[in-house]
């Protein structure tokens, strides 16, 4: 029945109870507590986590395998499609995971869940990006031709071929954002991947330096491309351009 609030009786009989947060169900306590409020047997985290400095290392390695587990499966998948088909899918179905890993819930089922994807996202991905191999091939040809020209036509193409290949890493990155987050034709994806790297200059850079630094990293130790070479790029390259598309959308809405 509703408590009268003229009774003084009821209410000193309210305000005696326990608090919430030192009661179990009924009103019993759950434990002993401690001055900091804890239960004993308690860890530092309230899902039972374990604290400190442990539970920080424990994070980075669970990070770490994960990183190197998506790595692994876009390079099963490029493979699954015999490059040309399978590249765009894999890097499709890995980006997924690791945005899941860069906004904290990340996928208990790496295989399941990478699979599921690439099979369901494999049409539209190489729909979207098939773009790619044109220009692909387009920089490996004047790449081929710096090689043999000499003089300062062979610095003007140079520079040329450093341009397109900037534009062209982040333009990729930029796609597999994209294809993950909307809903649209090629035309209209490619025209606005084209000029991403024009409109935000700062995330490109951004990306830039993230890839210069890992093929810097792949190049000192080898060992690192099989591992994370393809992962750690879509991670933090794929976490810029979501960001600053998190920024356009904000501003359109």
């Amino acid at each position: 029945m509703p408590v009268d609030d003229r009774d003084a009786e009821a209410r000193r009989a309210l305000t005696a109870l326990p608090r919430d947060d030192a009661t179990g169900p009924a009103g019993t306590t759950s434990g002993p507590v401690d001055p900091a409020g804890r239960s004993a047997g308690s860890t530092d985290g309230s899902s039972g986590e374990v604290g400190g400095w442990a539970g920080r290392v424990m994070g980075v390695l669970r990070v770490v395998t994960h990183v190197v587990g998506v790595n692994a499966l876009v390079l099963l998948g490029t493979l699954a499609g015999l490059v040309v088909l399978g590249l765009l899918p894999a890097l499709d179905a890995g980006g997924r995971l690791l945005a899941r890993l860069a906004d904290g819930s990340p996928s208990e089922h790496l295989w399941h869940d990478f699979w599921s994807t690439y099979r369901s996202g494999w049409r539209r991905a190489n729909l979207l990006g098939a773009p790619v191999w044109p220009i692909g091939a387009l920089l490996s040809v004047d790449a081929a031709v710096v090689r043999v020209v000499e003089g300062p036509a062979a610095a003007v193409l140079a520079a040329g071929v450093l341009a397109l290949g900037a534009w062209f890493s982040v333009a990729l990155l930029t796609l597999v954002a994209v294809v993950r987050r909307y809903d649209e034709p090629p035309g209209r994806t490619w025209r606005f991947v084209a000029l991403f790297p024009l409109l935000s200059p700062g995330t490109a850079v951004a990306v830039l330096v993230v890839l210069a630094a890992v093929t810097l990293s792949v190049l000192a130790l080898p060992v690192l491309g099989p591992l994370v070479g393809i992962a750690l790029p879509l991670l933090a390259g794929g976490w810029l351009v979501d960001r600053r598309l998190d920024t356009l959308d904000a501003r359109s809405a």
